[in-house]
């Protein structure tokens, strides 16, 4: 059993599991959907909620990440950008244990922005 329950784990991405991004107005659970992962909000904060309305009603429950696959160490696929209500494309890598870095490029690549989003222990914001 427990030799099964190790061999889970390492077939997991590392990047499967509850993330909060930077400014904490949201946590998205990047799970596996069919044969590719994704990304949805389980969580955002009142501030969250209203950056996002423009392109998302109830942002909660919103794919914000969708057809993610393993490409040379990264995973790359498409990120729904809510408060401008745009898809572009999207990067993530690990950066250590409790990060991942996500890249979301516009236009072809000549517009970039970076984010490093911090692992979570569930779907809800620890409280201090």
């Amino acid at each position: 059993m427990l030799a099964l329950t190790a061999a889970q784990e390492r077939s997991r991405a590392p990047i499967e599991g509850y993330w909060m991004n930077p400014i904490g107005s949201a946590i998205i659970e990047i799970a596996p959907c069919g044969h590719e992962l994704c990304g949805k909000v389980v969580w955002a904060s009142p501030r969250g909620q209203r950056e996002a309305a423009k392109g998302a009603r109830n942002v909660v429950g919103t794919t914000v990440l969708s057809g993610l696959k393993r490409a040379h160490g990264y995973w790359a696929g498409s990120l729904f950008i809510p408060d401008d209500n745009i898809h572009v494309s999207a990067r993530l890598q690990t950066a250590g244990a409790r990060q991942i870095k996500l890249t979301g490029c516009a236009f072809a690549g000549f517009f970039c922005r970076t984010q490093l989003w911090t692992r979570q222990k569930g779907p809800m914001p620890a409280s201090d």
